[in-house]
C-alpha cells in the first residue's frame, strides 16, 4: 500500500489517501466521507492497496467499494504515461520541470496523485507532491526523488527484441601476437576461451553492473578477428534480447570480458598490452529506437532530425527533379512569443530514429495521395535562438497546386505526429510545451 508523506495521514486512513481515490475513479464509485470512517480499516486497507498497483483489479475495487455504500459518478481515466499533460505542466509552472522521459518513468499511481493534486489547485500541496514524487529523478530516470540512486523501472515498456553490437580491441607486442597466430599460448586456447568469457559475461552483467535488469537473452555471439598488420585482435559481440530493456550494457561487457581474457592469457608475453577502444557499435529496439555509431545520413536523405543549423537550399535540393514544374517550401522560425507569452529561447528535443521514421511514414501517404510529389523534411533539435529556422519542408509536384496542397498537409502531420517535444525559455523560466500522439486514439 502505498501512502505518500505530502498526504499527511497515519495508519488510522481517517481521510480516503490517493490510492484508495485512484481505485474510486477508475471504476466511477464515490463512497461519502462518513461511510469512509465508520468502514472496518481492513477494507479501507483493502482498497488503498488495489489502487496502489501498477493495474487496479476493477472487480474487487467496485466490490469493496460497494460495501462502503458509493454511488455512481463518471469513471475518471488514468493519464497516459506518453506525453506530459499540458494542464499539469501549466500548474507546475516554469520552476518545476518534468520532461516526457521523467513522466514515463512514474507509476501510474504517481501520475494520477500528480493529477489529482494539479486539479485541487493548492499550489504548495502540489509543490511537496512534486518534490516527493518527481524530485532529483527530473532530471535522471537513474536517480531517485531524493537524489540517491535507483534501478529505473520498466515494468510498463513492451516486450520487443533488442538488439546492441559492440566492439573492443586489444593490441600486443610482436611476440605475444606470434603465440596468439600459432595458437601456440601456455594457457592453451586463447580465442576460443576469450569467446566463452566474452558469451559469460553478458549473462552475468547484472551482477557486475549496479542496477543493471537483468534481461531474457535469446542470442550472444562474440567473435574474434586477428588483425596482423596491427599486431591486434578485434572484438564483436553481439547480443539479442526478447525484453523490456535494452541490451547494450549486455554487448559492451561480452566485448571488454573477451578482451581482459585475451589479455590474461597473454601477459606473460606483453604485459604492455593496450585495450581499446571498448565501444557500443549499433542497438535497436526499444522507445529511443536505432542507433548506430558514426552513421551520418546520406546526401540522398530526405528527412533528417539533427542540432546542425538548417540549410533551406538542401530542402530544395533534395526534392528537385527534371519532371517538377512546382515547388512550394515552409520555413518554421522561432520566434518571440506564443500564446501571449514571451519567449528568448527553444529547446527541442526528439527520439531521432522514431521521429525520422514517422515521417518517412507521413511522405509515404502523402505520396499515395498526392501523384508526382516528391517530399523533404530537415527539422532542428537543442537549443534555438529567436529567428533560427526549427523546420523545412519542402514539396515538388508536376503542378504547383499539388505542391501547396502537399506542403501544407505535410508540415500540418509533423506538428502532429512526430515525436518531437518543445520546451519553450521565457522571463519566469523554461516550461514545456504538450505534444500528444495523434494517431493513439484517446481513452
Amino acid at each position: 500500500m502505498r501512502i505518500y508523506a505530502f498526504e499527511e495521514l497515519d495508519d488510522r486512513l481517517e481521510l480516503m489517501p490517493l490510492a484508495a481515490r485512484r481505485a474510486a475513479d477508475v471504476v466511477g464509485l464515490k463512497p461519502t466521507l462518513s461511510a469512509w470512517q465508520s468502514a472496518a480499516l481492513e477494507l479501507r486497507r483493502e482498497l488503498s492497496e488495489v489502487g496502489s498497483v501498477p493495474e487496479v483489479d476493477r472487480a474487487r475495487a467496485a466490490a469493496l467499494l460497494a460495501e462502503l455504500g458509493a454511488v455512481s459518478v463518471e469513471p475518471i481515466p488514468e493519464p497516459p504515461g506518453e506525453g506530459v499533460p499540458a494542464s499539469l505542466q501549466a500548474a507546475l509552472g516554469a520552476e518545476r520541470s518534468l520532461s516526457p522521459n521523467a513522466w514515463s518513468a512514474l507509476t501510474p499511481l504517481d501520475r494520477y496523485a500528480l493529477m489529482k493534486v494539479a486539479r485541487r489547485g493548492e499550489s504548495a500541496r502540489l509543490a511537496r507532491a512534486y518534490d516527493e514524487i518527481v524530485g532529483a529523478s527530473a532530471h535522471s530516470s537513474h536517480l531517485a526523488p531524493d537524489g540517491s540512486a535507483r534501478m529505473v523501472g520498466i515494468s510498463e515498456k513492451k516486450i520487443t527484441v533488442r538488439r546492441a553490437a559492440a566492439t573492443a580491441r586489444v593490441t600486443m607486442n610482436e611476440e605475444a601476437f606470434e603465440r596468439l597466430a600459432r595458437a601456440d599460448a601456455p594457457k592453451g586456447d586463447v580465442l576460443g576461451t576469450a569467446r566463452l568469457a566474452g558469451i559469460l559475461g553478458a549473462k552475468r552483467t547484472p551482477e557486475l553492473i549496479p542496477l543493471c535488469h537483468p534481461v531474457a537473452l535469446t542470442r550472444v555471439d562474440v567473435a574474434l578477428e586477428l588483425e596482423p598488420a596491427a599486431r591486434a585482435v578485434a572484438i564483436t559481440a553481439r547480443v539479442e534480447a526478447f525484453d523490456r530493456t535494452g541490451v547494450e550494457m549486455e554487448a559492451l561487457t561480452a566485448a571488454s570480458t573477451a578482451a581482459l581474457t585475451v589479455y590474461d592469457m597473454l601477459k606473460a608475453f606483453d604485459r604492455g598490452m593496450e585495450i581499446g577502444p571498448v565501444r557500443l557499435e549499433q542497438k535497436s529496439g526499444g522507445r529511443t529506437g536505432d542507433y548506430v555509431r558514426d552513421a551520418a545520413p546520406a546526401e540522398t536523405a530526405r528527412f533528417r532530425v539533427s542540432a546542425d543549423p538548417l540549410r533551406v537550399e538542401l530542402a530544395l535540393e533534395l526534392v528537385r527533379r527534371p519532371e517538377a514544374g512546382g515547388t512550394a517550401l515552409f520555413v518554421g522560425t522561432v520566434r518571440d512569443h506564443n500564446e501571449g507569452r514571451s519567449v528568448v529561447l527553444l529547446e527541442y528535443e526528439a527520439y531521432v530514429s522514431m521521429a525520422i521514421k514517422e515521417m518517412e511514414r507521413i511522405a509515404r501517404e502523402l505520396e499515395s495521395e498526392l501523384e508526382g510529389v516528391r517530399l523533404s523534411v530537415l527539422h532542428r533539435i537543442g537549443e534555438l535562438r529567436i529567428g533560427d529556422l526549427a523546420v523545412v519542408c519542402a514539396a515538388s509536384a508536376p503542378h504547383r497546386d499539388a505542391a501547396f496542397r502537399a506542403c501544407r498537409a505535410l508540415i500540418d502531420r509533423v506538428k502532429e505526429r512526430v515525436p518531437i517535444w518543445k520546451r519553450e525559455h521565457g522571463p519566469d523560466g523554461p516550461y514545456w510545451v504538450g505534444w500528444e500522439d495523434a494517431r493513439v486514439p484517446p481513452r
